[in-house]
């Protein structure tokens, strides 16, 4: 891409042979704890460098500090710290919001966090280059769009006009980016910018970032996730506790990890991982039961597979025991005068011991499905059996019985528990469902929940809010289990998880499958979690299941051009 006609001339612009970014002995601490300890490191222009590593290791603070941002409180010392010649370190908080933006371009994880819900998003794109660059008011409103169409938005002087909420995670994501490179920065830090997008959309942004780099853009890349950086990383740093751990190519730090944390790393990525492989065994995997849990047989099986009418079973083996059947599930919402179709003639059946996976972009009906199947939306047509047993579309008074039956676990478990609970009083309100039951019992089964899904039975005093996103998850499948389901979805249980917590939920998903006969329901945009989790596997497009069947079948032999495509995505 070239130069940004009319952009200010900047003070220590880069020069042939010298890094865009020369990182020597960072240090930073906040209120006496090192959260960075001596980390060093270069980027020349036209390069990409990735910072991997778990949640608290240091890579995020380490790649603010780049911009001045490093959070409040921060101390930040180091023999050197420059961006494009400059020291960032003796700059004025002038200087420091002029290098934010035009030198250096900063894309966040959260794009409707970082940009302004009030605002369109071509008004941020603008103002970017009204700050960064001497374009007059109708060139930068060309450029907005031109920058809009080059991240791969659709219509993008449409987009350009709406706020971040009417947008989708993806196209919200595409415009940070846009505002991000806007004038033309000589570095781009990119921290974690493909989180819980879709297989696809995550492709077309790196693709970009690939684009910026063999453009002679530095790109500085923060990730967790092992498979995005293996797709654009030129050289990869692994960090924890503040400090780097190894150092080298792509293929020399996860083909051949010469360090314990980073094997572990490479150890817990689910992608080409055969079905029920451990992944977490490196990394401590969660012991198995002590004996039976809340609601299940000495043979593993829930006590609910005894008391289920007669009619939900065959007699064949678990694997064979349809435990839901959708049929023909279709919804239609209307939106301003508009009819927009969610599902359209969905179909499938979840068997015992067994899980599907659903896969498929934003929008595509995935979510919408989930619903219907736990009967939180009604289908204008089409219907759902639970055991049997007609489920959906039916009066709630009629589903009350039953609704135990089915349980979730879903993306984002510290929304989904009310803040003023402890854990023990969010399990203690999934065990009574409003029965009066006597106290001792039911802190009897708390403990047993949080035995069974590898917590402490200490953290029942705990609020959710101060348990790690491990626990939280773990708690959220402990809720889900207290009810003695036989049938969970799961949506995007691990899509904002690092790598070896993400193992180690996977571990115990597929634990708890086994000893409990149980059948998952498990929307991901992760092909990889997908594959590694799935016996059958469903694609979605536009609200229609495109491709369905042995997940192995529909990866490897995918007819429909969308399930190729993300087929193709995927970086296993």
């Amino acid at each position: 891409m070239s130069r940004v006609e009319g952009t200010s001339a900047t003070p220590g612009e880069a020069v042939p042979d010298r890094p865009v970014l020369d990182v020597r002995d960072l240090v930073v601490s906040f209120s006496g704890r090192r959260v960075v300890d001596g980390v060093s490191l270069q980027v020349a222009a036209g390069e990409c460098v990735a910072i991997v590593g778990e949640s608290g290791s240091g890579k995020s603070v380490t790649a603010r500090s780049v911009v001045g941002l490093a959070g409040e409180g921060a101390r930040v010392s180091a023999a050197r710290l420059s961006v494009a010649g400059q020291d960032v370190l003796s700059l004025s908080g002038r200087r420091l919001r002029k290098l934010r933006g035009g030198t250096v371009g900063l894309i966040a994880q959260d794009a409707l966090v970082s940009l302004d819900p009030l605002r369109p998003v071509g008004r941020e794109i603008a103002d970017t280059l009204a700050l960064h660059t001497d374009l007059d008011a109708a060139a930068r409103r060309a450029r907005t769009v031109a920058l809009l169409e080059r991240v791969g938005l659709p219509d993008a002087e449409l987009r350009a006009g709406q706020r971040p909420g009417q947008l989708s995670g993806g196209q919200r994501q595409r415009a940070l980016i846009a505002a991000g490179i806007a004038a033309d920065p000589r570095l781009v830090v990119a921290d974690e910018p493909t989180t819980a997008l879709d297989q696809p959309v995550q492709a077309g942004v790196l693709r970009l970032l690939g684009q910026l780099r063999d453009e002679g853009t530095g790109v500085l890349l923060i990730s967790h996730d092992l498979s995005v950086v293996l797709g654009i990383a030129d050289r990869v740093l692994v960090m924890t506790d503040g400090v780097v751990v190894e150092e080298g190519t792509p293929a020399e730090v996860f083909e051949r990890p010469g360090h314990p944390y980073t094997r572990k790393l490479v150890d817990a990525v689910p992608a080409g991982r055969p079905r029920g492989e451990s992944l977490s065994v490196s990394a401590g995997a969660l012991p198995p039961s002590a004996g039976p849990g809340v609601g299940e047989r000495s043979d593993g099986r829930s006590k609910s597979a005894d008391t289920a009418t007669d009619s939900t079973f065959d007699g064949t083996d678990a694997g064979e025991r349809v435990l839901v059947e959708a049929r023909g599930l279709s919804r239609v919402f209307h939106v301003g005068g508009r009819e927009i179709v969610a599902t359209d003639d969905v179909s499938f059946t979840l068997r015992a011991g067994r899980t599907l996976g659903l896969v498929g972009e934003s929008g595509s009906g995935k979510s919408t499905t989930a619903r219907l199947l736990l009967g939180l939306e009604h289908p204008d047509a089409g219907e759902v059996a639970l055991l049997g047993e007609p489920w959906n579309p039916l009066p709630e008074a009629r589903r009350r019985p039953r609704r135990h039956l089915i349980g979730a676990v879903f993306q984002d478990a510290l929304s989904s528990f009310d803040p003023r609970w402890t854990v023990g009083a969010v399990l203690a309100d999934a065990i009574t469902r409003g029965r009066s039951l006597r106290p001792g019992p039911v802190r009897a089964q708390i403990a047993d929940l949080l035995n069974t899904v590898g917590l402490d039975p200490a953290l029942a005093t705990r609020r959710p809010l101060h348990l790690s996103g491990g626990q939280r998850q773990r708690v959220s499948v402990a809720r889900a289990l207290a009810a003695e389901p036989r049938v969970l979805v799961l949506d995007e249980p691990v899509s904002a998880l690092d790598v070896s917590v993400q193992a180690q939920v996977l571990d115990l998903l597929d634990r708890l499958q086994r000893e409990r006969d149980l059948a998952y329901l498990l929307i991901t945009h992760d092909l990889g979690v997908a594959l590694h989790m799935s016996d059958d596997l469903a694609v979605m497009q536009e609200g229609r299941i495109i491709e369905q069947g042995p997940a192995s079948t529909v990866f490897e032999d995918a007819e429909h051009p969308y399930a190729r495509q993300l087929r193709d995505a995927v970086r296993l």
